[in-house]
């Protein structure tokens, strides 16, 4: 769903899959998919470290036990959400459809994230939590230099690389 400014109340409105092209359906299908296997997973693994945390570990109240699983969930669902576009990029053997713009961001986001998180002083575990960003984005870096540019593809801006070769082709054709 690409959310959309609306001109009435809520003010979002979200496309219906029917508008959507069949590469966009594509992707939220794979997207869905990876998000469904990874939740599968792992939110298991939380519920069972929360069983295993409160058995072996001391804290000094329940809500100390609360605070702490509510962390793990939070960071687990970070983790989840950041694994679907890794799993786009497998099911697509392309890293087009990912601008470049957001990619110097997610570079720009996990250095910083990792400067402050050894920086200031901050719980181990929430120290550990940012290097779940450095291995998505070290996966991302190896399926970029793996899978290259999709000239076939269209980038953000519906513009499509062989579109201009095929264009020069015909040019060279007329004017011989």
């Amino acid at each position: 769903l690409q959310p959309t400014i609306g001109a009435r109340f809520p003010f979002i409105v979200f496309r219906s899959r029917s508008s959507m092209s069949q590469l966009e359906r594509t992707t939220a299908t794979y997207d869905g998919i990876a998000y469904m296997y990874m939740s599968l997973l792992l939110y298991p693994l939380v519920a069972g470290w929360a069983l295993y945390a409160l058995k072996n570990y001391v804290y000094t109240s329940w809500y100390s036990w609360f605070i702490s699983n509510l962390a793990n969930c939070v960071y687990t669902f970070g983790f989840i959400a950041l694994c679907p576009q890794l799993y786009i990029n497998y099911r697509l053997k392309s890293v087009a459809h990912l601008p470049w713009k957001v990619f110097m961001y997610k570079i720009f986001n996990t250095f910083v994230d990792d400067v402050f998180a050894f920086l200031i002083d901050m719980p181990w575990k929430h120290r550990l939590m940012t290097l779940r960003d450095d291995v998505v984005f070290m996966v991302f870096l190896f399926q970029a230099y793996i899978y290259r540019v999709d000239k076939s593809r269209t980038n953000e801006f519906g513009y499509s690389y062989n579109a201009d070769d095929c264009d020069d082709n015909k040019l060279e054709e007329i004017s011989s």
